[in-house]
């Protein structure tokens, strides 16, 4: 449990590949998620730096400067919900610790796991809406970006929605044991919208990137 403590922002990757892949409970599923977000969103990045500056795409310039900035920021958020969700799961088991003995306590502890449970879910949210931006940024990107970088911009949206179906499969474990029945039908129906829109903007991607390569 300890391990939820570190800060791997500031770590080298192989620790938390390392973490990751040990048989403890942090970094799990919504961190490793989060982190394939962001790793997604470096391809569509380098595709767009490819395209900068350049001559024949100067018409389009402003529109990659704003889509190098704001992958940029959806990548720093992303490597900080990476962390967040370790930290969202040792307050998730902290508050199943909870005493239980007598009915204060265990009305207590209802509460406590109600409310560290929505504030989970909120982090998995963040993660799918920040993966669905860089899909969406790289369905513009195979239109404007320098088309030698084509298959990037690809790889991009498709690691993404890996990355956004991972966070609706982490949607769906915190609310299997979440008791605000109005608030989980709320949460799964704005996840399962979210994920529709990532898978089919993420296919018209991966068929404007076929295209161009001519498969």
């Amino acid at each position: 449990m300890a391990k939820a403590r570190i800060d791997y922002r500031k770590e080298p990757l192989l620790g938390y590949l390392s973490d990751a892949a040990a048989a403890q409970a942090t970094p799990g599923g919504g961190s490793v998620a989060a982190m394939a977000g962001a790793l997604a969103s470096t391809m569509a990045s380098m595709a767009a730096g490819f395209t900068a500056g350049r001559e024949k795409f100067k018409d389009v310039q402003p529109e990659i400067e704003a889509s190098i900035a704001r992958l940029a920021e959806v990548r720093e958020r992303l490597l900080d919900l990476a962390h967040d969700d370790m930290e969202a799961y040792e307050t998730i088991m902290a508050a199943y610790r909870l005493p239980k003995g007598t009915d204060e306590e265990q009305a207590a502890r209802r509460s406590a796991i109600r409310q560290a449970t929505k504030a989970s879910l909120g982090a998995v949210e963040q993660v799918l809406g920040a993966c669905g931006e860089v899909i969406r940024i790289s369905r513009r990107l195979v239109e404007i970006a320098n088309p030698n970088l084509v298959s990037d911009v690809g790889v991009s949206a498709e690691l993404a929605l890996g990355a956004a179906r991972a966070a609706w499969i982490n949607a769906e474990v915190n609310l299997a044991g979440y008791t605000d029945e109005a608030d989980a039908r709320a949460v799964r129906s704005r996840v399962e919208a979210a994920v529709a829109d990532a898978e089919r903007t993420a296919g018209e991607v991966r068929a404007a990137v076929m295209r161009k390569l001519g498969g």
